[in-house]
């Protein structure tokens, strides 16, 4: 069928309410396999890696795809780009459901991975839409979405896990198709024919390491990744030994630690719907985005002081009001550094940077949490917040 342009403000208020279920489904869809991956796993291997490498395979693919898919949105548009996506995740839901031996969860979980641009392609379309002025605030969708999710995926995965483990994965790849129907029959596309690349795609251009380089030699945009990075390796760091943490220092049960993510995932929704866009509008993106990362670095070292859990979980509101800026500023901040017609690939490579962090992270964070302290996350990453924030303090 024939999409309309997005052309009035209705219009555009319509599509990213679209753009955002499609966001919150795919979080849903993540979160929904918290609960189960584990005990699914255990079938086939009780070793605690062969559950880390589901993470490490989708992040390692994302990786190499995510700068592919962004290339291809700035030429083809973003619709395609969402279609193929939803429906690869659909896919790897489905593979992941249906299971029968490891090497087919690790299957599923590489071809959800290969095809994961719904983020970052939706990502696309939210700046595609925006004025300079509204996008801090429209970026915090990505923030709301992953904080709705964080709160029902992993209780329906849990609830539905009851019933059947294979349950859960069959519902993310149902949410999976019900958004390419959405894309399919209601999403306009943002992109004009008239503001897409038009030089031919070329083998180099796949190649996420080149399409990194050439983002990082734009004016300013070097310091934006190197704050980024060490934001996502700092913040994976600490989240993949939390739970260990807790459960080592305070005896934490899982309805506690159920309790704790619940707080973090309703501060993260209600931070970025409230109060986001008047705190770039009184502070700046720059100023907002430094003083988060900061702030995370005070949080972190009052978790790892902290005497009692009960303590945690307004520490961890706190932590996840300063943690809820640092997104959607810093992304609006190498928006505003990037040409137009190459803001899918430039979140492709936000993406990209991402999953690197989300391989990088975690294996930095148990290492020292295995041979330095259990608190070395914290005190470390605390130590990385800093630098971070030194690193858009310099930005030019």
């Amino acid at each position: 069928m024939q999409i309309s342009r997005l052309e009035n403000p209705a219009t555009v208020r319509r599509a990213l309410g679209i753009i955002f279920w499609i966001m919150l489904m795919d979080v849903v869809g993540i979160s929904i396999l918290y609960p189960i991956a584990a005990y699914l796993v255990r079938r086939y291997s009780d070793q605690a890696l062969m559950v880390t490498m589901l993470t490490i395979i989708y992040a390692a693919a994302q990786f190499f795809a995510a700068p592919a898919l962004g290339k291809l949105g700035d030429r083809y548009g973003r619709r395609p780009v969402l279609l193929v996506s939803v429906l690869g995740s659909a896919a790897g839901y489905i593979i992941f459901g249906i299971g029968g031996a490891l090497w087919v969860l690790f299957l599923a979980r590489l071809v959800d991975g290969i095809t994961a641009g719904n983020m970052s392609t939706a990502s696309a379309y939210i700046l595609d839409v925006s004025t300079p002025e509204d996008r801090p605030k429209n970026l915090g969708l990505i923030g709301v979405a992953w904080g709705v999710g964080l709160i029902f995926g992993p209780a329906l995965g849990a609830a539905l896990g009851q019933i059947d483990l294979a349950l859960p994965a069959f519902v993310a790849a149902g949410l999976s198709l019900a958004s390419a129907g959405l894309i399919t029959f209601f999403l306009p596309e943002s992109l004009p024919k008239e503001r897409r690349q038009t030089a031919p795609i070329r083998l180099r251009d796949l190649n996420p390491l080149a399409a990194i380089g050439a983002m990082a030699r734009l004016p300013a945009m070097g310091r934006l990744f190197a704050g980024l990075c060490l934001f996502n390796f700092a913040f994976n760091s600490i989240n993949s030994t939390q739970t260990l943490y807790f459960i080592q220092r305070y005896t934490a049960q899982p309805w506690q630690l159920g309790l704790q993510l619940v707080a973090a995932g309703v501060t993260v929704a209600g931070v970025q719907a409230l109060f986001v866009q008047k705190a770039v509008a009184r502070f700046g993106e720059r100023p907002a985005a430094v003083i988060s990362l900061l702030g995370q670095a005070v949080f972190a070292l009052a978790i790892l002081k902290a005497p009692s859990f009960w303590i945690i979980v307004p520490l961890t509101v706190a932590n996840s009001t300063m943690s809820t800026f640092t997104f959607p500023t810093i992304g609006s901040l190498a928006s505003g550094s990037a040409p137009a017609q190459e803001q899918g690939a430039l979140m492709g490579v936000t993406t990209a940077l991402g999953s690197l962090m989300s391989i990088a992270g975690p294996l930095w964070g148990g290492l020292v949490y295995d041979h330095l302290a259990p608190g070395a996350p914290y005190l470390l990453g605390a130590v990385i917040f800093v630098l971070a924030g030194v690193a858009l303090v310099k930005r030019r």
